[in-house]
């Protein structure tokens, strides 16, 4: 017998395992290993997460959340879904109830008045884009996730700026604008990031009249990843490079089976003439900040197309594509690029 219900607390050791059978990419494969599954919900006011059964055993979830946005300027609410899953066996046999499980969502999307449901997905993670574009979900946008080891070395003192959060939010909101899909308030974000001790803090770099700056954000305490398959080519280069890395500051190449702690940097913005310059010499130091830290990797995300900043370029690095995808809940236009980027999403 197939059913749906809500997921409570007394589920979170069988999602973990469900999880676990659930790595992302074909390139790159990585597995997060989390200690709470309801840790992404927990940043969202109005989440929730449904499982699948089938004689009483978990097949498959899905998780959303209905959050207001601008939309070409106006206040909208959208859903924003995630932790898509499905047990392996149950996914392989394709079976009905993964969209069954897709349908009773959406329905509860489409009674919140959401005007569309979004989420992202790895660009090599073939199973979820077939899943999503058999809904009814199309490509918006599409970003990439520069991937850095932390680097040795003495690391730099950079100002946090918490002591003044809420002037710092209004001051990245003014250089977002009323950019499609960014959250009404920025504040909701960063100011329970903080509470939860997740925002390391908003680090910047001014030389003139040009400055660069990022978000940090360490979830290292709920969450790792963890490499099951690499390239070749990088397996080669650690082989180099590793050795090394224990008395010389060169970066440290992930190796299959480690268990990685992330440091996420989000809402870059670049201004003035040397600004490119100066996120390069940020993202640098931040990565001596993470070693110092006992962080393992170093993830900047960027939309492909954001007016306020583009991906500098370091050796080696890893690139990883995601694509953001959107099925319209009514008869709207699609959002207007470019699309704002949202921590709670990631």
């Amino acid at each position: 017998m197939f059913a749906i219900r809500e997921a409570t607390p007394a589920d979170n050791e069988a999602l973990l395992r469900l999880e676990s059978e659930s790595p992302q990419g074909t390139g790159i494969a990585i597995l997060i290993d989390r200690d709470d599954y309801f840790y992404r919900s927990r940043l969202h006011d109005r989440a929730h997460i449904l499982i699948a059964e089938e004689k009483g055993k978990l097949v498959g979830v899905m998780a959303f959340a209905i959050k207001d946005v601008l939309w070409d300027g106006r206040t909208e609410p959208v859903a924003y879904f995630y932790d898509l899953r499905g047990e392996a066996s149950y996914r392989r046999s394709m079976k009905r109830g993964l969209f069954l499980l897709w349908r009773a969502a959406l329905e509860e999307m489409e009674a919140a008045g959401a005007l569309c449901v979004y989420g992202h997905v790895k660009a090599d993670n073939h199973d979820s884009l077939s899943v999503s574009t058999k809904v009814g979900a199309r490509v918006a946008a599409s970003f990439d996730i520069l991937t850095l080891p932390a680097l040795r070395g003495t690391a730099d003192t950079l100002d946090p700026h918490l002591d003044s959060l809420d002037d710092e939010v209004h001051r990245l909101e003014s250089f977002v604008g009323p950019r499609t899909m960014r959250p009404v308030s920025l504040a909701d974000a960063y100011v329970r990031g903080a509470e939860l001790g997740y925002l390391d803090g908003i680090f910047r770099l001014e030389e003139g009249d040009s400055f660069a700056q990022v978000s940090a954000w360490n979830l290292s305490s709920i969450y790792r990843g963890r490499v099951l398959r690499m390239p070749m080519t990088l397996r080669v280069l650690g082989a180099v490079l590793n050795p090394l890395a224990r008395v010389v500051p060169v970066p440290r190449i992930p190796t299959i089976g480690q268990q990685l702690a992330y440091l996420q940097l989000f809402d870059p913005v670049v201004q003035g003439p040397r600004g490119d310059r100066l996120l390069r010499q940020l993202v640098g130091r931040i990565r001596r900040y993470a070693y110092q830290n006992r962080l393992d990797i170093v993830t900047l995300f960027l939309y492909s197309d954001d007016p306020l900043a583009s991906r500098p370029r370091f050796f080696p690095q890893e690139v990883l594509h995601y694509y953001t995808m959107l099925r319209p809940l009514c008869s709207k236009e699609p959002p207007t690029p470019p699309l704002f980027l949202d921590i709670r999403d990631i």
